[in-house]
């Protein structure tokens, strides 16, 4: 049974660490022996029950010189017998790469799932010219945007893999969410949801309300660091009654299919994978123009795409979806997941790199 194991040190739950889960999940059905390390009283919980997936935890992962983290990395992956050793968080690379290098792993992995400067200094050309590691994305804008702008990157040594997603079953019955949060029967629910975050735009709801008419709500799921700022943000507003915040939800499938519509209002991105999981419950999405979006939406093919920041556009393409002036058909829309998002595609290309 081949060894792989994810590195994912974090105290912060969001998109890549869900994508570590899954993947980890994925691969452990498939019959491999995955291995999860997290730091101490973190998220071994959600990675509980999980068919030949184990979790390691550490206290800390220390910097990028701190030849302790980088012996035990080794002796970690020496010990496994890995085949694959796979960075989920830019922090780690040159700490995972060295040590899987000095433990002569076969394939080290690692991810980037948002656009982000890499110095093309000695650490780095170290990392993908003498301990070859190869680097994942998921979208081709990011792809394009490492390779057009590093000559460390070609298409040699950076992988598209789109993130893949379950298209869920169709019930005839919604989370009632009108009722659960006492709205009115016309109310019309727009969903967000991430953490809080500058990068997230949660800070812009206010504004956004401000251009919507009295029956529109907004209803956001997640946590983050900038929460308390945000809540008092919202309720120093005179639409803190058409804002509302449900926390962590573990039922993200519930919380979708209670949605009129969903709207990112992100800065910055990579491929969301909000996007994705509203699509595949057939509900019509309003995004800004971050990294991946276009791509996903078909350039407005599958959903309505507005400048970063222009809350005005946001909410005039809210009123379009709410009013019908613009539909996007639900079938059409889980179709698109489905056809080209689907979690097997994605594990059928992982396999493809971390084994072929």
């Amino acid at each position: 049974m081949s060894v792989i194991v994810f590195f994912c040190p974090t105290d912060t739950w969001g998109g890549v660490e869900k994508n570590v889960l899954l993947r980890a999940k994925q691969f452990g059905l498939r019959g491999y022996d995955v291995h999860i390390v997290l730091l101490k009283n973190t998220f071994k919980e959600r990675f509980k029950n999980l068919t030949n997936v184990s979790v390691i935890e550490i206290s800390s992962r220390g910097g990028d010189l701190n030849l302790f983290v980088i012996i035990n990395y080794y002796r970690l992956l020496k010990k496994l017998k890995a085949k694959v050793a796979f960075a989920a968080l830019k922090k780690d690379w040159w700490l995972v790469s060295f040590a899987a290098y000095l433990a002569k792993i076969p394939k080290i992995v690692l991810y980037l799932g948002i656009k982000r400067t890499i110095r093309n200094g000695f650490k780095y050309k170290l990392v993908f010219n003498l301990f070859n590691s190869k680097v994942l994305v998921n979208s081709d804008s990011l792809k394009n945007h490492l390779i057009n702008s590093n000559t460390l990157f070609t298409t040699k040594n950076v992988y598209r893999i789109y993130n893949g997603f379950k298209i869920p079953v169709e019930r005839n019955q919604n989370s009632d969410l009108k009722s659960k949060l006492g709205l009115p029967e016309g109310a019309f629910i727009i969903g967000c949801a991430g953490r809080f975050s500058l990068q997230k735009g949660f800070d812009q709801l206010p504004k956004i309300i401000s251009h919507l008419p009295e029956n529109f709500h907004i209803v956001h799921a997640g946590e983050g660091p900038l929460k308390n700022e945000i809540h008092e943000l919202v309720a120093q507003s005179k639409f803190s009654n058409r804002i509302h915040f449900l926390g962590y939800q573990n039922n993200m499938s519930a919380f979708f299919s209670g949605l009129d519509t969903f709207l990112l209002c992100s800065r910055f991105e990579g491929m969301a994978n909000v996007l994705n999981e509203a699509m595949s419950h057939g509900k019509p999405v309003v995004s800004t123009r971050v990294e991946g979006s276009e791509e996903l939406l078909g350039f407005g093919k599958y959903g309505i795409i507005v400048d970063i920041d222009d809350t005005k556009s946001m909410a005039e393409a809210l009123i379009g979806i709410e009013g019908n002036s613009i539909e996007f058909n639900p079938l059409v829309l889980r179709q698109r997941i489905e056809n080209d998002f689907s979690i097997k595609q994605m594990i059928d290309n992982s396999e493809l790199l971390f084994f072929g």
